[in-house]
């Protein structure tokens, strides 16, 4: 832990000496020992007779025999050779049981490359697997020259979609530079039901009504085609486009696809049923379900799957820690998934981000800063529109929770304008409005406010947690229009739906907003408990940066409480007067004054006015002055 807190601030020992930049860091970071790199590029900057006879002295001076096979391999690179392609084809799969999978591909192209001419099936297995292992590792260069060699070997439909979906795979999320990939598949797939697994592509970068009709065509030819695993992940895809788009019954159709009983490492357990069945769990906060499901894939991902599965599992398993209000196990889950980004060499939008928000509610607001920042910039350069977006939302939320209304209000504004023409149609994939509606409460945008609450969708049910959140931001909104009663029952009524899902932090930061609604007008008793109610939620999930957040309100409150006799004696001031006083005295400005006291800029210049009439002053040093003399 101390090592990823060096780690996020930029302090500690570089990874293989490369300097205590993180992202600097992650792009040096490699699977290899250094050494073995070392002798790699001196062979790699010879001549071609040169590297040749390198790696033949290297594979008998190279003690481990995988290795010792791939330089025996590089050192043919022109000739067949039946013999050392089964060796080299031997030791790929060895390094692939080891969890190399970069070094796999990379002996299953050489395999391929050494297997007699005559043999043209075998060796066209061998790009495809060659391929297939390229994706897991992400090593995309590589996946382009196994996909290469398979379109050279006058492949079926289904075998060359599946080498140019192994393109597309070792991109992960940053798809920008495979736009065309996928319309190459689609006219491949035209008539081929095996073909139409192209559907199992990451479709974020296209059409989700054309991704949904593709894979309900999919999932119709994979069925009269006999092809349950097609079958299965065509229905996986068009149970998560329905879900997306609230359109058609998916739950219905995860069923059908769950039905099936294939195996979920037999399609890469992201890609499962399975999978998504337990992030449906989380959509819908059914989180004991949603852990089960979870806790049974993470031990076939570490037995089956790849290191991308694992960190998957893992962040989904943060997700359902943080909704349940275990800060603790979140941050370890978070930490994980994260850790093993950075040795993998994945993308760190998707880790930065599950780490950001475990830090939000277990570790520190600067911390999720720092990780929301680092995953936005990783997901914007390489093309990773849904994760850029999930960190834009982390910092926003962070930036609303410790005052910062201008910097939340910038985030959510960025996100939003991203967001706007893929905004799934089911608010709770991706809950981030209702923290932009409360930012924009608070920075006195009320019409931009009021917009937004008007995007909620009519199919969304008000009783859920998702509704709840929505239900919480409409009452901020209304208290700002004068109806502060029927904004504090709307309040309790969303507190009462997030107790009955089990989400604490969410009851929690309801009784927040409760009591800062209650302080602003002065109900100090009904605000003491609406604050206690939320620390003592907040102490039992040791969810540490609100707990200091709501311990302030409570100081605040018993501070201005032991003090109001001396207040009243202020030139006969209010209590939000002499608060207000107080606040620009030490130096506040309006907007930092209108966010500490969660009232609108216009409402403190308004306030200020009283007070300099009532006080006699003009000028906010005079104000101090005033404020000394009537205190001494």
């Amino acid at each position: 832990m101390a090592d990823r807190a060096a780690w996020a601030c930029g302090t500690g020992p570089g990874l293989l000496g490369y300097g205590s930049d993180p992202w600097c860091r992650w792009r040096t970071c490699r699977r290899y020992w250094v050494p073995r790199a070392l002798a790699d590029g001196v062979v790699g900057s010879a001549g071609q007779q040169e590297r040749t006879d390198a790696h033949r002295s290297l594979a008998y001076a190279e003690a481990d025999p995988v290795h010792a096979v791939r330089h025996r391999a590089l050192s043919r690179p022109e000739a067949t050779d039946p013999c050392l392609a089964e060796d080299t084809a031997e030791a790929a799969g060895r390094a692939r049981a080891d969890g190399e999978r970069a070094l796999s591909a990379e002996l299953f192209v050489l395999a391929a490359e050494l297997t007699p001419v005559n043999r043209p099936a075998l060796r066209l297995s061998r790009f495809l697997t060659a391929a297939r292992e390229a994706a897991a590792a992400g090593d995309s260069n590589l996946a382009r020259r196994a996909a290469n060699a398979v379109a050279a070997s006058r492949p079926t439909p289904a075998e060359h979609v599946a080498a140019l979906l192994a393109v597309v795979d070792s991109h992960s999320q940053a798809l920008a530079g495979v736009a065309g990939l996928f319309e190459r598949c689609r006219r491949l797939a035209s008539s081929d039901p095996q073909s139409l697994a192209a559907i199992r592509a990451n479709v974020s970068n296209s059409d989700p009504h054309e991704a949904l009709g593709a894979a309900r065509k999919a999932a119709e030819l994979a069925r009269s085609a006999g092809r349950p695993a097609l079958e299965a992940a065509s229905l996986t895809m068009r149970a998560r486009m329905e879900r997306v788009l609230n359109e058609g019954d998916s739950r219905a159709t995860l069923d059908r696809a769950l039905a099936l009983d294939v195996a979920a490492e037999a399609d890469g357990i992201a890609n499962s049923p399975q999978y998504l069945a337990a992030r449906h769990a989380i959509f819908d906060d059914r989180l004991a379900e949603a852990r089960s499901r979870l806790t049974v894939l993470l031990a076939v991902a570490e037995q089956h799957g790849q290191e991308e599965d694992l960190v998957d599992i893992w962040r989904s398993l943060a997700e359902v820690e943080v909704r349940s209000g275990a800060c603790a196990k979140a941050l370890a889950w978070a930490g994980k998934a994260l850790d093993a980004s950075v040795a993998a060499g994945l993308s760190l939008g998707p880790a930065c981000y599950t780490t950001a928000l475990a830090q939000s509610t277990g570790g520190s607001f600067a911390a999720a800063l720092r990780y929301a920042a680092y995953g936005e910039r990783a997901a914007r350069e390489e093309g990773d529109v849904l994760h850029r977006n999930r960190n834009l939302w982390m910092a926003g939320a962070v930036r609303l929770h410790t005052g910062d209304i201008n910097g939340a209000v910038t985030a959510f504004a960025l996100l939003d304008r991203t967001e706007d023409s893929r905004r799934p149609a089911d608010p709770s994939v991706f809950r981030w409005q209702p923290d932009a509606i409360e930012a924009l409460v608070a920075a006195g945008e009320l019409t931009s406010a009021q917009n937004m609450i008007l995007t909620f969708p009519a199919t969304a049910r008000q009783d859920s947690a998702t509704g709840a959140g929505w239900t919480r931001a409409r009452a901020l909104l209304l208290d700002r229009a004068g109806e502060t009663d029927r904004a504090v029952e709307l309040l309790h009524a969303a507190a009462e739906v997030f107790r009955r899902d089990g989400l604490p932090l969410e009851e929690a930061r309801t009784h927040l907003a409760r009591g800062r609604i209650q302080r602003a007008h002065r109900r100090q008793a009904a605000a003491r408990t609406a604050f206690q109610d939320a620390r003592d939620l907040y102490l039992l999930a040791r969810a540490q940066p609100m707990l200091a957040t709501v311990q302030e309100h409570l100081d605040r409150l018993d501070g201005q409480g032991r003090s109001r006799s001396r207040e009243e004696g202020r030139a006969g001031l209010t209590d939000s007067e002499a608060r207000l006083a107080d606040l620009v005295s030490r130096g506040a400005t309006n907007q930092q004054a209108a966010q500490q006291m969660y009232i609108s800029v216009k409402t403190v210049e308004s306030m200020l006015s009283r007070i300099y009439r009532k006080l006699r002053v003009r000028s906010r040093a005079q104000l101090l002055a005033a404020l000394l003399a009537h205190t001494g």
